[in-house]
């Protein structure tokens, strides 16, 4: 396994590309939404339609929370949902609270793939083969690093 780091924000045509990559390759994906930080309502029902599941946890991707339970979002990820992320940000650390969810993850075949702590600004991607290694290399402009 092989773990590399966004090392800068995408933002508008690499943004663009890596959402695109991120959702024609994966099977499902998700972000959260937390008690104490206020969401726009009015995304959330935009991906209502793909709503796969929702769910209450302390632990998901790279965190674990002790405040209250963040609610997730698992969203099929498909060519109307691959718009929707693109329509509604410009970069992948415009996803915090109080204008959209947190914390974007891509999963297939129920592997997390590429997850990110958007409040943090840390996004990261979890390599197990050639074909996704390439992948990546294939978003020009994309700043990445390989992690120890």
């Amino acid at each position: 396994m092989e773990y590399w780091d966004l090392i800068e924000n995408p933002s508008n045509e690499i943004y663009r590309k890596l959402i695109t990559v991120l959702c024609n390759n994966s099977d499902k994906f998700y972000f959260i939404t937390r008690k104490e930080l206020k969401c726009n309502h009015e995304i959330l029902e935009l991906f209502k339609p793909y709503v796969l599941q929702t769910y209450q946890t302390k632990e998901w991707a790279s965190t674990i929370t002790k405040g209250p339970e963040a609610t997730v979002y698992v969203i099929d990820s498909n060519i109307e949902t691959c718009h929707l992320l693109q329509q509604v940000a410009n970069s992948l650390y415009d996803w915090v609270a109080p204008q959209l969810p947190e914390d974007l993850t891509f999963i297939k075949n129920n592997f997390e793939w590429f997850t990110s702590t958007t409040h943090e600004e840390f996004g990261g991607f979890s390599i197990r083969s050639e074909y996704y290694r390439n992948l990546i290399g294939e978003i020009h402009g994309l700043q990445l690093q390989k992690a120890d």
